[in-house]
């Protein structure tokens, strides 16, 4: 420890006095030694437990991208989405942000490091070739923990923008065909993903609409039926 210099985590604590001595554990654990240690040291035992720099939160999310999910199995092709955490008054601006991945089943866990109990956030769901989707009111944590579903109503999504994807179960998704990522699904969408469907493009590119990391017809039609009903992201 330099004495001279308080840690950055403390965020301004107050320089400690050289020499330093630790007499105290918050365990009240002392160090024993090594397996095999016969002796009777009292030196408190600081351990990394002791050490907290602020606990995370998280939200258990269910949410299904339309493009991605076959009825026929009532599972998903997974991917990443990530989620911003939104203030709840304008102009919503962003408190935190995860990224994780979605499970066959449309499950995900995500930790933020800047959010608290207690507080009203919006949710704002981001997926790579999918309208940017916000949750139906502001949501919050409590103990440490939220739990969201995006599927089981339309109206979870704010301005009910969701499509159904299955019957039984009913589901809901967001929706596919933002190749492009500007909040509408359009006739630049539409171009981008023919353009690569042309040349039956492979791999893990925003012009897959349905996750088979192939762009083809398959894609095209996704992306055209969701330009024709004039798709677009609702915010508040």
């Amino acid at each position: 420890i330099n004495a001279a210099v308080p840690t950055s985590i403390e965020s301004g604590g107050k320089n400690v006095t050289s020499p330093l001595t630790i007499t105290d554990d918050f365990d009240n654990e002392i160090r024993q030694g090594n397996i095999g240690y016969t002796g009777t040291g009292t030196a408190p035992d600081i351990g990394a437990d002791e050490f907290n720099s602020g606990s995370s939160k998280n939200l258990n999310l269910t949410m299904l991208i339309q493009g991605f999910y076959d009825a026929g199995t009532n599972s998903m092709i997974r991917d990443t989405v990530r989620i911003y955490l939104r203030n709840s008054s304008s102009p919503y601006a962003i408190v935190d942000s995860a990224k994780a991945y979605i499970s066959s089943s449309g499950t995900g866990t995500f930790s933020f490091q800047n959010a608290s109990n207690g507080v009203n956030y919006y949710l704002n769901l981001i997926h790579r070739n999918s309208i940017e989707t916000w949750s139906k009111n502001p949501e919050m944590f409590s103990a440490g923990t939220m739990t969201y579903d995006f599927s089981n109503a339309a109206n979870k999504a704010f301005g009910n923008n969701q499509i159904q994807i299955d019957l039984s179960p009913l589901k809901f998704a967001i929706y596919s065909g933002d190749q492009n990522q500007d909040g509408n699904v359009d006739l630049s969408d539409i171009v981008n993903v023919s353009n690569e469907a042309a040349y039956f493009t492979s791999g893990y590119f925003p012009t897959d609409m349905n996750g088979d990391n192939i762009t083809d017809l398959n894609d095209v039609v996704i992306t055209s039926n969701n330009a024709s009903s004039f798709v677009a992201k609702i915010v508040p």
